[in-house]
């Protein structure tokens, strides 16, 4: 292994562990072997990849739940106070990168950028938003590579056609409903996505945007029988028996977005994501202390993160213990 490579981990690591610590959680594995005299320390085992970990976390017993993170400190966030993933959104992306709607504005370079950035810096797995991937099943199949290569650990692809919800959101008097891709294409791309993948063990997620329970079962299936891991629906206003029809009857794991609390006991869906949980709280926090700030002349005092969350979530002890060290032999 590589000196950037070990000492990109080994931040990850303090900073995980320090982030627990500081939220009262119990210290990470990863700072006690830290501790540890070299002459002590086993040999470190080749660590498994986030994707893999992912995958493991699909095959756990339970429900996995993985909040929105809008920012690099957010995922920190989320890791220190025990999520085992992180999920990053297309609206999330398209609203705090671009201040645009969720149109399909914003590009798959940005997102790939913007999505790897805040993967990259957590050590837990990421899934990502990646909208349909590009318009064709080449440029699918380009979009997986590069979802991949960013250390993005599973994407999503989904089947409402193009132009992106332009119809959906069109004002008063417009559609209410998003055009489905046909099937075949569907499959066809998530097949593009699954030959595209260099390892294996990253996660492919075939999202279709049907509201009804037959339409999102037929589709679920056609998915995963075409490589798809994961299917994902929203969910919005199935009850607890027709969720669990859907996860029966598709044969791979079923993730819904923000499920209440009251239908998951009862139900066998495998992923809850919970998107624009944080971002969209945040701007309405911002718009209001400008507000205050423009009609008083000053804000009101808003407790921030305590200094030792802060310094441990942004390692600032390990930043400053390499400066010392750096600094030493010059």
């Amino acid at each position: 292994m590589g000196k950037r490579s070990s000492r990109r981990q080994f931040l990850q690591g303090a900073g995980t562990a320090g982030g627990a610590l500081a939220l009262g959680l119990t210290a990470a594995p990863a700072l006690e072997a830290s501790a540890a005299s070299p002459a002590q320390a086993p040999a470190p085992a080749a660590p498994a990849s986030k994707a893999a970990r992912l995958r493991e976390l699909l095959k756990r017993p339970g429900l996995l739940v993985a909040p929105e993170a809008y920012t690099v400190i957010a995922g920190k966030l989320a890791e220190a106070r025990g999520f085992d993933a992180i999920y990053i959104g297309g609206n999330m992306m398209s609203l705090t990168y671009l201040g645009a709607p969720d149109w399909g504005v914003i590009t798959t370079t940005e997102m790939v950028e913007f999505g790897g950035r805040i993967a990259r810096e957590v050590s837990i797995p990421a899934i990502v938003d990646a909208d349909q991937a590009g318009e064709t099943s080449l440029n699918v199949f380009r979009t997986t590579q590069l979802y991949e290569r960013a250390g993005i650990a599973g994407m999503h692809i989904e089947d409402s056609r193009n132009p992106k919800k332009m119809e959906t959101w069109s004002g008063p008097g417009g559609p209410s409903t998003t055009d489905l891709q046909p099937v075949e294409q569907m499959r066809e791309r998530i097949e593009a996505a699954v030959d595209a993948r260099e390892n294996p063990d990253f996660v492919i997620i075939g999202r279709t945007v049907a509201p009804d329970v037959a339409t999102v079962i037929r589709r679920g299936v056609a998915f995963a029988d075409a490589g798809a891991d994961v299917v994902m629906n929203i969910l919005t206003g199935f009850t607890a028996d027709e969720i669990n029809r859907i996860a029966r009857e598709i044969p791979v794991p079923l993730l819904g977005i923000g499920v209440p609390k009251s239908l998951l006991a009862n139900t066998r869906m495998k992923v809850n994501i919970y998107p624009n949980i944080v971002s969209v709280p945040v701007v309405a926090l911002c718009d209001a202390i400008f507000a205050e700030l423009k009609e008083n002349g000053e804000v009101s005092p808003r407790a921030p993160l305590t200094p030792e969350v802060l310094a441990r979530i942004t390692n600032t002890t390990t930043y400053s213990e390499l400066a010392k060290r750096w600094l030493a032999t010059q």
